[in-house]
């Protein structure tokens, strides 16, 4: 799953929630006190399936739906006892500022000026980490019972994946400018600002950092590595061509395997243990009016 521009769009609807709740409670103060259903003992109120009909426009059933799915995912983040401490929220914010190409202050203050909670906010955040590691456990659980032939079997249909080629041409470019080299990537080469110089190289593997080998060996020809840090300079290349690939051996790459076949069976797994938890589910109603 790619969760960072999920994670990224969950956040950024999360902003009206504060706003949302304090209309809901003046819009039906008879709902606030009623248990709506329980689900595994985890009490759901009829505000919180109300909101949640306001919030999203949808009907009675399909809110009672999502907050079903809501209360399964606390109960096993409470049962996994997965944690996420204060440090992780910061960190996490300052992420998706840097992602805005804004400050801290800068997503504070635009919560706040529309209808946002800050602490709210926070919360948010906090949950949707808690749903991250809760997912992340999921899938490597689920990993855990792949059979090792399942993992030779990806290995030996995607050799290009793990193969390592013995030369690659490129075009490097470099400078002190590290968003002078930003345009270059983004303009897809055709932007090269001043400070920008180039030179087109073959480029020896056995010769490099492993980093850098990593770059050239998960990038695709045409496409750029990451911007590099190489003395007082930043280099980015263009990758033009892999000459001669080498397969690594099996047992050198086993765990990058497992990598590959956990971001590919993610969502499936998730998807299937969750289906499970529902099937089991005790669900009782009390009243939906």
């Amino acid at each position: 799953m790619t969760n960072n521009k999920r994670n990224a769009k969950f956040l950024w609807c999360f902003i009206g929630f504060g706003a949302l709740w304090a209309h809901s409670l003046f819009a039906a103060p008879s709902l606030v006190n009623g248990i709506a259903f329980f689900v595994n003992d985890y009490p759901v109120t009829l505000m919180e399936v109300y909101k949640i009909q306001q919030r999203d426009k949808v009907s009675q059933q399909i809110a009672i739906d999502s907050l079903i799915n809501d209360r399964l995912h606390k109960e096993e983040i409470d049962k996994r006892k997965i944690i996420v401490n204060e440090i992780e929220i910061q960190d996490e914010i300052a992420r998706i500022a840097k992602q805005k190409k804004a400050t801290l202050e800068q997503v504070k203050s635009y919560i706040q000026n529309n209808g946002g909670n800050w602490e709210h906010y926070k919360e948010g955040i906090k949950h949707n980490l808690q749903k991250r590691k809760l997912y992340q456990s999921i899938a490597q659980e689920g990993l855990r019972m792949v059979d090792e032939k399942e993992l030779e079997s990806y290995y030996n249909t995607h050799r290009q994946e793990f193969s390592i080629p013995q030369s690659i041409d490129v075009v490097k470019y470099f400078s002190q400018d590290g968003k002078a080299l930003e345009k270059v990537v983004q303009s897809g080469g055709k932007v090269i600002p001043n400070s920008v110089k180039k030179t087109n190289e073959v480029l020896q593997t056995i010769e490099l950092h492993p980093q850098i080998v990593n770059a050239f060996t998960q990038g695709s020809v045409g496409g750029f590595t990451p911007i590099f840090p190489v003395g007082d300079e930043l280099v980015v290349f263009l990758i033009k061509a892999k000459n001669n690939p080498t397969l690594l051996p099996y047992e050198n790459v086993r765990n990058v395997v497992m990598q590959k076949m956990m971001e590919q069976k993610e969502d499936y797994l998730i998807y299937e243990y969750f289906e499970k938890l529902r099937s089991n589910a005790k669900v009782n109603i009390v009243r939906l009016k």
